[in-house]
């Protein structure tokens, strides 16, 4: 618990931590009371409760930000792949599932705007598409090589520029 002492306006605003006060009066303070001291026992415990949670949760403790201490360089997107393996795999069914019930939320409720007059669509025109990004990052050195392998193999220039994330008005420059 805080106390503060000659502040204006406490009532209105809370007292806590993470805020900011300024005031005039040079006598103002804030004091943290009523907490009780350190116990290892205790802390042991909530220790143990963590990691439990942790566990049940099924998020990988690199991720949950867990592993303390150096693991290593995990530059490459394959050093990242492996050691999330199980974590990636979870997210691509997750992906899957939210994907589908999203786009088929939408198309119901583009049809329901169809049918109430609001946004007259055909039914081809309200399937929906969702094309979720890859949480690795991406080897811009591996993306020009595949660039270089579809020119050879005729793939049209601006379709290949496009990919790279090059738009009409770049082109044109």
């Amino acid at each position: 618990m805080y106390l503060a002492k000659g502040i204006d306006d406490f009532l209105e605003r809370p007292v806590g931590p993470g805020q900011m006060w300024s005031t005039h009066n040079n006598e103002a303070s804030i004091q943290e009371f009523g907490h009780d001291a350190g116990s290892p026992s205790e802390d042991v415990h909530i220790q143990q409760v963590r990691e439990a949670m942790d566990k049940v949760s099924g998020v990988t403790g690199l991720a949950a930000g867990l592993i303390r201490g150096n693991v290593g360089n995990l530059t490459s997107a394959t050093a990242l792949r492996v050691l999330l393996s199980g974590l990636l795999s979870r997210t691509e069914r997750k992906q899957v599932t939210y994907g589908q019930g999203i786009a088929r939320i939408i198309e119901l409720m583009l049809e329901l705007m169809d049918r109430s007059g609001l946004l007259v669509t055909a039914p081809e025109d309200r399937r929906i598409e969702i094309h979720w990004p890859s949480p690795l990052p991406e080897d811009q050195h591996q993306r020009l090589v595949d660039a270089q392998v579809k020119a050879a193999l005729g793939v049209p220039a601006k379709r290949i520029l496009t990919e790279l994330g090059y738009d009409e008005q770049t082109l044109a420059q």
